[in-house]
């Protein structure tokens, strides 16, 4: 009998590891291919068959599972970065997914650009270069402030906002020297640079089935480390306006059919504006940062469930979307760079009632970083409540009451 996934790396945030529980609840036995076993906090206490292979080798891993074709139902991944590999690994094997083209056109943001403007959807103005050099010939054109971003990468990796020809030539100078993700892959040499959009910001989570597209809700957010874009807290679902968030659901399902996207989580990132909503790009895979869990303390469903049974070809089981409670997460991150030497207010906020989970990842001690991206966040807070006031309101006071001390 198959039953068997094989997840080809992860995220880090603790979605990950995760997923890997739930398909191991449901019955299925779970091969973790990884080359770097040490960055997932508990892997090796789930239980899971953890194997050490080049992962950033497409023809090693695909020779693995090859050897045992027979058992293995799906392949996934939760990492941004793996998604490729994982997209060219299910049009190989014939599994369930999208295709390597339609994952290509999200994580590219130079592509998605690119076919966004050739199908007029509301975006931000840009443009592309690879070399310093080309800087000159669009330097005219360019309105400040500016993004200025790397086209293939992840969580908010080298992105920052530019006031004069000088930040520019220096993020575009840093993003073409860093030749290699975080996870040792070989980036394509090219820097996004787009008008700098002002508005609030959100995530619309979409999950799709055959080209069919629901969206689940869509989160808040909001930003720490300026000039940089760090996500510092996130609120689900929003309290936008009904007309707003139907503009916001019809625009990212227009984006969706763009790039072909047919099965799956997404999580599309957007900006709400006087002029409506703008795109600002489309991730292939549920959304990090602990959104899954966020809305499945406000609606009862579990995407990493769901996302789990789409990869094996079970269509999901999402019907009628109720909004039972808000829930809200807060990230903590410190305001200077040294080695953390104490985390003041856990204590007594660990005893709110609307705490629901409190987790830190770095150690008394350690090196911390003024947030740039999102692994210099520390750890996380969740919370839930009633109406959206009450989490909004705690979430403040939770940027009050904590403070991490760095000597």
């Amino acid at each position: 009998m198959k039953n068997r996934i094989v997840f080809v790396e992860a995220n880090t945030t603790g979605t990950g590891m995760m997923a890997i529980k739930k398909a191991m609840n449901q019955g299925y036995e779970v091969l973790f291919l990884t080359k770097t076993p040490h960055i997932y906090s508990g892997l090796y206490e789930i239980g899971c068959n953890v194997i050490v292979i080049n992962t950033n080798s497409f023809n090693d891993i695909k020779n693995y599972i090859n050897n045992m074709l027979e058992e293995t139902v799906g392949v996934m991944t939760t990492s941004d970065y793996y998604l490729e590999s994982v997209a060219r690994l299910n049009e190989f094997f014939g599994f369930v997914g999208n295709s390597y083209l339609a994952i290509k056109s999200c994580r590219n943001k130079g592509i998605f650009r690119s076919l966004s403007h050739s199908n007029n959807l509301y975006q931000p103005k840009f443009h592309i270069v690879e070399s310093i050099d080309s800087l000159n010939d669009i330097f005219s054109a360019i309105q400040f402030p500016c993004v200025v971003k790397p086209t293939e990468d992840s969580g908010s990796n080298n992105v920052r906002l530019c006031f004069n020809r000088e930040n520019v030539i220096e993020m575009t100078k840093k993003i073409l020297d860093d030749k290699y993700t975080s996870r040792g892959q070989e980036k394509k040499n090219e820097v996004l640079i787009e008008e700098y959009i002002e508005g609030p910001e959100f995530s619309v989570e979409m999950f799709s089935w055959e080209g069919k597209s629901s969206c689940i809700g869509i989160t808040e957010k909001r930003l720490t480390g300026y000039p940089y874009f760090v996500e510092s807290s996130h609120v689900f679902p929003c309290s936008l306006s009904k007309e707003a968030q139907i503009e916001i659901e019809q625009t990212v399902k227009t984006a969706l059919k763009l790039v072909n996207f047919r099965y799956g989580a997404s999580h599309s990132e957007v900006k709400w504006t006087p002029k409506g909503c703008i795109i600002i790009e489309i991730n292939p895979r549920l959304a990090g940062g602990m959104i899954p869990e966020l809305i499945r303390y406000s609606t009862g469903i579990d995407l990493l469930e769901q996302q789990v049974l789409s990869s094996i070809g079970i269509s999901p089981e999402i019907n009628q979307i109720v909004y039972k409670k808000h829930a809200g997460i807060h990230f903590l991150t410190s305001n200077k760079s040294g080695n953390l030497s104490r985390i003041i207010g856990m204590e007594e906020i660990s005893k709110l009632s609307n705490v629901e989970e409190i987790k830190i990842n770095s150690e008394i001690g350690s090196f911390v970083e003024k947030p740039r991206n999102f692994s210099h966040r520390l750890g996380y807070i969740i919370i839930s409540g009633k109406k959206y006031d009450e989490v909004d309101n705690l979430l403040k006071k939770l940027v009050k009451r904590v403070y991490i001390a760095t000597s």
